[in-house]
């Protein structure tokens, strides 16, 4: 500041007026006083309607992502108490972060040496030419917040860039008490947040340890704020699944024909096989130690048992022989034992850990192992593994228009989503099955705004709603009414059964409008003969005859053909189960007289109405013994297996 300058205004001091006095010298300080109390007082009551950095015209800004910059146009922006002009601008941005672009405001003293002209113009006057008061003068420019142009400096955000994208929060020019009062009766009418158009979340894909989204265009009310995009926006978040741990998960070993078998784990996405033990069976040749009675040890740990030991056609016998202990063979026994340094053969199974090759689901094992052994059938098989657990994540958007997402509870099963923040929108819930195959599942769940003609449209079909429904309860009533004792006479249309009394046998049928006599059905199980099809009588006749012949050939000459396959028969093939009506017979004697053709008068009415469809699976299924019967097997044919619908059968005899 200047030397000769007195400035000595303070708004706690109270001081409302200079009161200026006769006779008494006017002092520059007192000048100075006055312009900092009335820039007070004005500045209290701008606060009021706008604050720090809110455009009041211009200030439109472009981005440019081929030269990564924004260009901004001049406008008026209101700071510190004023509305400032700013003139236009080109500000360099960073397109994969979120960049503020605002205002540096900075201040200089102007002199009569930096502009002449600020001395005395009055020609006649004693003070011509003698300087005078100094300028106060602003500059301001676009700029970034990072700029850092100097202490004396200050910044004013106008704009937010994310990652290339510029969030539109209000547009110009905004007042900004006007805009809270906006904002609660926004917040108190329509209940909080909600998407006006737009705002539709997409999933994108994942790479580099991140899962891209797409949020569409549109504009949305948070707590009554608006938050605008103009274009649709990228948004990423870290690819960061919670781990779950398995120990010991039992599975069965059971090759297939090939030697192979496929182990899908209980939980799914594997993330990593730690560790898959299994029983092996090998046979290996040992040498004889040169101590009679000593002990021999085994080439592999963890054996589990000692299945057979010979040498030559000497088979020797455990607890006689020799004895299991500590991974060692013992002859401390006085039964047999090889001679020493002679080569003797012995099986066992042990323990072992396998190094597998894994997928999302799962792995295959082999049967047959590069060491000679091989996993031993119905053994049990325990695999350490890692996995990814299933999540909810929530996606929300504030009313700054910064999109996050809010990380659920992972579960084993059925994760659960959170609930959004306050003073947030919920848009997504994304589902995380974390498969590489499956792209998450994206439920937008967002409140969104019903426009005049939508609510037009469902006032008119509530409108035929009541009036369907009243339609429907003439229709009802006159269906009750109709029956009823008219003129003494009780009359009944015959629609259907409503109208019988239930508390009586009943002994007839009311079929399409008639009362006829009623018939019963009783199913019997055929008993078929085993070996043979049940027909009727018959008598084989020649339909194409060839008496006569020309040559002969042989038809398969190098007996190639198939083996017959063997037949199966299943008694009973069909189940057949009586449904019990109770009242009267009047559906099963509907069901003979609409199917043999014993009516005498045809009424026929169509009406299709879908009110609504629906398929699920059946709930209940009765029980029943079902036998079988096997034949046409050839000499030396073995039966190896026997499935029924899952259910491993075991003939007897096998």
């Amino acid at each position: 500041m200047l030397d000769d300058y007195y400035e000595k205004f303070h708004a706690d001091s109270g001081y409302e007026r200079l009161l200026f006095r006769a006779g008494k010298g006017l002092q520059s300080r007192e000048l100075n006083d006055l312009q900092s109390q009335v820039g007070h007082h004005l500045k209290g009551v701008a606060d009021v309607l706008l604050k720090d950095g809110d455009l009041v015209k211009g200030g439109e800004l472009v981005v440019n992502t081929k030269s990564a910059s924004a260009l901004i146009t001049e406008g008026d922006v209101y700071m510190a108490g004023q509305v400032r002009p700013v003139p236009g601008g080109v500000v360099p941005i960073d397109l994969n972060a979120t960049v503020d672009v605002g205002v540096w405001l900075t201040h200089n003293v102007i002199t009569e040496l930096q502009d002449p002209s600020l001395r005395d113009p009055a020609v006649d006057a004693i003070n011509y030419d003698e300087p005078g008061a100094a300028r106060l003068q602003q500059v301001c420019q676009w700029g970034l917040l990072s700029d850092a142009l100097g202490p004396d400096e200050a910044f004013y955000p106008v704009h937010r860039i994310e990652q290339g994208t510029l969030i539109i929060k209000q547009p110009p020019p905004q007042l900004d008490a006007v805009t809270q009062a906006l904002a609660r009766y926004d917040r108190e009418a329509n209940g909080g947040s909600y998407v006006v158009q737009g705002m539709a979340l997409s999933y994108r894909g994942a790479e580099q340890g991140k899962q891209s989204f797409s949020l569409e265009e549109g504009k949305a009310h948070i707590e009554g704020y608006e938050v605008a995009f103009a274009t649709s926006r990228t948004t990423e978040f870290d690819y960061d699944p919670n781990i779950g741990e398995v120990k010991e998960e039992p599975k069965t070993f059971q090759a297939d024909d090939q030697g192979l078998m496929r182990m899908d784990t209980d939980f799914f996405p594997v993330k990593s096989i730690d560790e898959v033990n299994v029983t092996v069976e090998k046979t290996t040749q040992l040498t004889r130690g040169q101590l009679a009675g000593g002990e021999d040890l085994l080439p592999d740990e963890s054996v589990l048992e000692i299945l057979n030991i010979k040498q030559g056609e000497t088979v020797y016998t455990q607890g006689a022989d020799f004895i299991f202990l500590r991974n060692h063979i013992s002859w401390q026994l006085s039964g047999q034992e090889p001679a020493g340094g002679s080569l003797y053969e012995v099986t066992y199974r042990y323990r072992k850990q396998l190094a597998v090759e894994f997928d999302e689901y799962g792995f295959s094992l082999e049967k047959q192992l590069s060491d000679g052994g091989h996993i031993v059938d119905n053994t049990l098989v325990t695999i350490d593994y890692q996995w990814y657990r299933p999540r909810v994540d929530l996606i929300v958007l504030d009313r700054f228009g910064q999109i996050k997402r809010i990380k659920g509870q992972a579960a084993h099963q059925f994760p659960i989503a959170p609930k959004a923040p306050a003073h947030h929108l919920a848009l997504a819930q994304v589902t995380q099955s974390w498969l590489s195959s499956v792209a998450p599942d994206i439920e937008n769940l967002a409140v969104r705004a019903v426009s005049m003609s939508q609510l037009e449209h469902m006032q008119n079909q509530i409108g035929d709603l009541y009036q369907l429904l009243a339609v429907e309860r003439l229709r009802n009533d006159a269906n009750s009414q109709d029956p009823a004792s008219k003129y003494g006479v009780f009359v009944d249309p015959f629609i259907d059964d409503d109208m019988r009394d239930a508390g009586i046998a009943q002994t007839a049928a009311v079929v399409d409008g008639e009362l006829v006599l009623p018939l019963e059905a009783e199913i019997y199980q055929l008993q078929v003969p085993n070996g043979r099809a049940l027909t009727l009588p018959y008598e084989l006749e020649d339909i194409l005859e060839q008496p006569k012949q020309t040559g002969s050939m042989k038809i398969n000459p190098y007996m190639a053909f198939e083996p017959i396959p063997a037949d199966v028969r299943l008694t009973p093939s069909v189940d057949h189960w009586t449904q019990t009506h109770t009242n009267v017979a009047s559906s099963i004697t509907r069901r003979f007289w609409g199917g043999n053709g014993l009516r005498v008068r045809t009424q026929t009415i169509t009406s299709t109405q879908v009110i609504r469809s629906s398929t699920r699976r059946a709930e209940f299924l009765r029980r029943r013994w079902v036998s079988f019967s096997l034949s046409g097997f050839g000499g030396g044919e073995e039966l190896e297996q026997l499935t029924f619908d899952g259910i491993t059968l075991i003939p007897e005899g096998q």
